[in-house]
């Protein structure tokens, strides 16, 4: 493929894969990382784990923000390409970092609000309180160098070179397990930190991503040196109503699922830390359906501005075969070998069958979403980001409301509340397919992408 044109973007499965697997490495190079993580941690008592896991939570959510905005610049650039314009993708790609290193400055400050007081009054158990706080006054620093980050992974995914991703991720991760050793419990002859430890070692390897991912960016795209020009006014407003939509989706989704962890805190610490683990081995299936969603994106946009709409149906059963294929090949284990993957973490048996049974919910939440999630990132792809937002709007409103009655009106075990996953993933998909199977939806996505094309 011409390294600077995606009008010839091929779509065939070996293409689709190479699009994709670095960004699935690269997520799952971040799974490791959390899996590490929540072994020290596990190891530091239950307290820690759960205080750390919501601190994380927390700052994934407001993460949500820059992951949203990244998406649509992703979306332009991928446009551009397709259309030949490469001087736009260039300017595109130096306005988005111009706008994320601000933004990562906003985020900061606002964490740093929330959390004199607010944000620890939500736990009610006070040992937990105590990691929390001081756990997310560290990580919070992580908003400076990933918004960035975050910023050029969209360069990278939307132009369809995405093995620098991995890179990336690699020596962020590799650092950031050495580092979990030496600083949680004093592995190499370090002095041991406990738990925020962990948070140190996480930052310490966003710094380090930053810089990898600058130095790439700077030999691949040397135009970078020798140009400033960014977007004007217009540019931006027009951008921002593609963007709008995308930021305040992601933004909404984690910051229910976040708040989904602290009403389950308040059945009890064991359910919350079932819940945390849970959520991680989860990423499991985020490790398949992040490149392909963002391949997806890639390669709806692409195909769009190419003038290639006739291809988008057998791209996207493509795109869904592999998705299929990949999660059931990551999270067969839910289903075949949980007491194994229980028993890394737990040690009583009630700890053991609690996590068991709800890993048994899980297999079957990801199997859903293997197919919701594909449907989702097309809408994205082509544009109809508003479209998105009111489906995402919708499931998580109820998914709210289903937690509430399984954890706070009739308290239930947590392999039941769990449950709440199947009717999220399952709106999903039922929202997302409508607006695809409307005889006017064509219309309503051209429509989107000629506001697109007037960036």
């Amino acid at each position: 493929m011409n390294r600077n044109n995606l009008v010839d973007l091929p779509t065939d499965f070996g293409s689709l894969l190479r699009v994709a697997i670095p960004i699935s490495m690269g997520t799952m190079v971040q799974f490791i990382v959390v899996l590490t993580d929540n072994f020290f941690l596990s190891r530091a008592g239950q307290a820690a784990i759960n205080g750390a896991g919501n601190a994380g939570l927390v700052y994934l959510t407001l993460e949500m923000v820059a992951i949203g905005s990244a998406a649509a610049f992703q979306i332009l650039i991928a446009r551009r390409l397709g259309e030949g314009r490469h001087d736009e993708v260039n300017k595109t790609f130096r306005s988005g970092l111009f706008f994320h290193a601000f933004l990562g400055m906003v985020i900061l400050l606002v964490t740093a609000g929330l959390n004199q007081g607010f944000l620890g009054s939500l736990i009610a158990d006070e040992l937990t309180r105590t990691i929390f706080e001081p756990f997310l006054s560290i990580r919070m620093w992580g908003f400076l160098p990933l918004t960035l980050v975050l910023m050029l992974n969209a360069y990278f995914t939307g132009s369809a070179k995405t093995w620098p991703i991995l890179v990336t991720t690699g020596c962020m991760a590799g650092l950031n397990v050495v580092l979990d050793a030496a600083w949680v419990e004093g592995w190499f002859g370090a002095t041991a930190r406990g738990p925020l430890g962990a948070a140190q070692a996480s930052l310490v390897s966003e710094w380090l991503g930053l810089g990898i991912a600058l130095l790439l960016a700077w030999r691949i795209v040397p135009e970078l040196r020798h140009s400033r020009r960014i977007w004007k006014a217009p540019d931006w407003k027009k951008w921002w109503k593609l963007a709008r939509p995308l930021m305040g989706q992601l933004l909404l989704t984690i910051a229910t699922w976040t708040t989904f962890f602290f009403l389950v805190e308040k059945v009890g610490s064991l359910e919350l830390k079932v819940s945390h683990i849970a959520r991680n081995l989860f990423m499991l299936a985020f490790v398949v359906s992040q490149g392909m969603s963002q391949t997806t994106r890639t390669h709806v946009s692409g195909l769009l501005g190419g003038q290639r709409d006739a291809e988008l149906r057998g791209t996207l059963k493509r795109i869904v075969i592999l998705n299929v294929s990949g999660i059931l090949l990551l999270c067969h284990g839910f289903v075949l070998y949980p007491e194994f993957l229980a028993g890394i973490f737990f040690d009583s048996e009630v700890g053991l069958e609690a996590m068991r049974k709800t890993l048994y919910v899980i297999f079957s939440a990801v199997c859903l979403y293997a197919f919701t999630g594909i449907a989702l990132a097309t809408l994205q792809g082509a544009g109809a980001t508003v479209q998105a937002f009111r489906v995402e709007l919708l499931a998580v409103g109820v998914y709210l409301l289903v937690g509430i009655a399984l954890t706070l009106v009739w308290p239930q075990p947590v392999w039941i509340i769990w449950r709440v996953e199947w009717v999220y993933f399952s709106l999903i998909g039922l929202g997302s397919i409508w607006y695809l199977k409307q005889g006017t939806w064509r219309h309503v996505l051209a429509s989107n992408s000629s506001e697109i094309n007037q960036i």
